[in-house]
């Protein structure tokens, strides 16, 4: 068994990847010449979308490349991994925290996580949702149950209590809602042989993607899981995604456990264990199978959680600082942190032909159009069909879930810079209930609403017939994903 890099990259998406630099650079030459400003007030709005917009893609071009170019960092085959598992008997403890989750969807993860061959292993059920269904089950299954009284830190609370009654030497957690194939832990295990390993991560595998919110979903996930996580082992800084993983116990010990925080506990205890200069394995293979967020309310969320882990990073413990982290991951984490301000630049994106068309206003100067697009066409297509040849394709939905996210990342951001408190509530969660419209996306329909008004105000007045034609084309193409979005996001009828 070998950890390797990206086998094969497709040869168009390995043109791309070779081109963005150019495409960026020649872009940026043109937007931060002072001859091309438009409206001087709207400048500014365009000059930080499109640095945060190239400094993402520019971290996700660096990363593939470099990984490309340089050695593989745990590049020894895992030798006598039969051998090595009967001769150490290795002990376990397989951990599933869950919060009122459906019921159905934890007794599959159960079930599964139960059949898990390999005869050293002991379940544990943590259940903050005190379901007397679950402890039946767990009963039935002579799995060790455990609840608590106190729901101090939400998930990572969960997890420290329960490690207390463990004694393993690792322990695998799996989410409610992602169900371990039966070789996870045989296929996993052999990889802590090295003794300086102290955490092994899997993909996160989706099966719901006939559901529109999930497809989205997933297949922005897999650009993650297929290219970016694999390329992390070459900087040791592939990092816990919170489910579908195994933990070296003494590693964990060592940092006083998984970190207390009421989100995003996975990524913090990542980077505490390599601040004490422990390594991560990301195990490019499906060993688990999961579900995505099927609606608005889960997939905002989901994301919101993921944002504030990113942003509470970027302003209390920013990794560019951490004295413990190489050069590498202090890089590799800062890139996965700053991918949340795409919420700004895609809020700007939506907004300023909007503004064009209501009052003829462009933060550049693009009267002569031709000079404009001969900078920006292959700028905008390496943004765009970037993932497009990274991925194979690019779906409706895919498009729709990322113009809609704005708004959970905005949501994070100003909640963190502002210190507001977090409640964590389970992706798959029933235990709340949300008013969509109001808390969540009268952003986009205001936005909607918005474009269909800008248009004919635009075309009333038109001041240039080109200009006019590609913007409100761009507003029809922003309305109809946020409208697709809004549409199959509904609440589930079971």
């Amino acid at each position: 068994m070998r950890i390797t890099k990206i086998k094969r990259i497709p040869n168009t998406a390995l043109l791309f990847v070779l081109l963005a630099p150019i495409t960026i650079v020649y872009y940026a030459m043109y937007v931060l010449n002072p001859a091309n400003i438009g409206n001087i007030y709207l400048y500014p709005l365009q000059l930080f979308a499109d640095m945060i917009a190239i400094f993402i893609v520019g971290s996700l071009w660096l990363t593939i490349l470099l990984d490309l170019l340089q050695p593989e960092y745990h590049k020894k085959e895992i030798k006598y991994r039969g051998e090595w598992l009967m001769e150490h008997r290795p002990t376990i403890d397989v951990l599933i925290p869950t919060a009122n989750e459906p019921y159905e969807i934890v007794a599959n993860t159960i079930k599964k996580a139960y059949m898990m061959d390999y005869p050293y292993k002991k379940l544990y059920i943590l259940d903050d949702g005190n379901s007397e269904k679950i402890r039946t089950l767990a009963e039935s299954l002579r799995i060790t149950y455990i609840q608590r009284s106190q729901k101090h830190f939400a998930k990572s609370g969960n997890l420290n209590n329960g490690l207390q009654f463990c004694k393993g030497e690792f322990f695998a957690v799996f989410d409610a809602d992602h169900a371990p194939k039966q070789l996870f832990l045989k296929q996993l295990l052999p990889f802590f042989q090295n003794k300086n390993i102290a955490l092994v991560q899997t993909p996160q595998h989706f099966t719901n993607t006939d559901n529109f919110i999930a497809s989205g979903t997933a297949q922005a996930q897999e650009l993650f899981y297929k290219y970016i996580q694999p390329a992390k082992n070459s900087y040791n800084s592939a990092f816990c995604v919170g489910t579908n993983m195994i933990y070296r116990r003494a590693a964990i010990d060592s940092i006083g456990g998984i970190a207390a925080r009421s989100h995003s506990e996975d990524i913090w205890t990542t980077i505490l264990l390599h601040e004490q200069g422990y390594e991560s394995i990301f195990f490019n293979q499906i060993l688990a199978e999961g579900r995505a967020p099927e609606t608005i309310t889960t997939f905002f969320r989901q994301q919101n959680r993921w944002a504030r882990g990113g942003f509470s990073l970027f302003f209390t413990h920013n990794p560019i600082f951490i004295k413990g982290l190489s050069i590498d991951q202090k890089l590799q984490y800062f890139f996965s942190n700053i991918h949340y301000f795409s919420g700004f630049a895609i809020l700007t994106y939506l907004l300023l032909p909007i503004i064009y068309l209501l009052f003829g206003m462009l933060p550049l100067n693009v009267s002569e159009s031709n000079v404009w697009l001969i900078h920006y066409i292959p700028f905008f297509v390496t943004v765009y069909f970037l993932p497009f040849f990274l991925l194979g394709s690019l779906k409706a939905s895919t498009i729709s879930t990322s113009l809609a996210s704005f708004a959970p990342y905005l949501s994070a951001f100003f909640a963190v810079i502002t210190n507001n408190s977090y409640t964590w509530v389970a992706t798959e969660s029933k235990s709340k209930k949300f008013t969509v419209i109001a808390q969540d996306i009268w952003p986009h329909i205001f936005i909607i609403a918005l474009s269909l008004f800008a248009i004919p105000v635009g075309w009333y007045n038109e001041a240039d017939f080109f200009t006019t034609l590609a913007t409100t084309v761009w507003v029809i193409l922003n309305a109809g994903f946020l409208i697709l979005f809004i549409k199959n996001g509904g609440e589930s009828k079971k």
